[in-house]
């Protein structure tokens, strides 16, 4: 009688524990995802005075795509660290701005590698359940499947402008690299043991005026980018050396 609740006590203590590191068998997580793509910038948009809030510059007509793929490892269960490659179009145009009649277009194109921090400040309770892990879909909670973080980091963007006519007679920088810096926010849903589908939103400051392909001696600020993406993500099992695998 001594040994079963001894062994019923071994297994109340060593549960919450054991169900708290069920994270580590999927440690490893490849994504990728499309969205859309905008620039902040010195062409387009209105003066100050006309949109102190700048939601005047939140034009349809000018947003673009972006598609981005990565790879995620996580170092605790609240924390993670990323590769990140994305790569996008941005348009920026002076039509429907306060400077319509200086005519300025370009079209930029953007490859951007970079290395990310992730804090999740909201994690999900499916993968701290044996029976989820196994196939059991037994958390239908949108919250218990849910995930959220913050996010940064750092990293090249590479780009390359093509202006139009009239922006290519003041004959400025078309192509750079510059350093980008990615705050951002974004949510995951657990629908399998091994699949998530999230949205990421992440805008990117950078060092560099000319990524729209102009500056001028009014402009205060380096130029500001923004993706938004949704996006898939597969996670690996990891195995007893701490690598990832692709076997089921």
């Amino acid at each position: 009688m001594k040994r079963v609740f001894l062994l019923l006590f071994l297994l109340i203590f060593l549960y919450p524990v054991a169900s708290g590191q069920l994270w580590k068998l999927r440690r490893y997580e490849i994504y990728g995802g499309v969205g859309t793509a905008q620039i902040f910038g010195d062409i387009g948009g209105f003066s100050i005075g006309e949109n102190a809030w700048g939601f005047k510059d939140l034009i349809i007509t000018q947003t673009r795509f972006n598609i981005k793929a990565g790879m995620r490892y996580r170092i605790v269960e609240r924390v993670g660290i990323c590769l990140d490659v994305n790569y996008g179009y941005l348009h920026a145009s002076d039509a429907k701005g306060s400077n319509e009649s200086r005519g300025y277009e370009s079209i930029t194109s953007i490859f951007e590698p970079v290395v990310k921090g992730e804090y999740y400040f909201l994690k999900n309770d499916a993968e701290s359940s044996y029976r989820f892990i196994k196939g059991d879909r037994i958390i239908s909670s949108l919250l218990a499947r849910l995930d959220g973080y913050i996010y940064t980091g750092l990293g090249p963007t590479i780009f390359n402008v093509k202006p139009n006519e009239a922006l290519e007679d003041r004959n400025m920088k078309t192509s750079g690299v510059a350093l980008a810096i990615p705050v951002g926010l974004g949510f995951n849903y657990v629908f399998s043991p091994n699949s998530m589908i999230g949205f990421d939103f992440g805008l990117r400051y950078t060092t560099s005026d000319y990524i729209d392909g102009y500056t001028s001696q009014y402009s205060r600020r380096n130029d500001v980018y923004y993706f938004m993406t949704f996006v898939y993500t597969h996670k690996l099992k990891t195995t007893e050396k701490g690598l990832p695998t692709f076997r089921k």
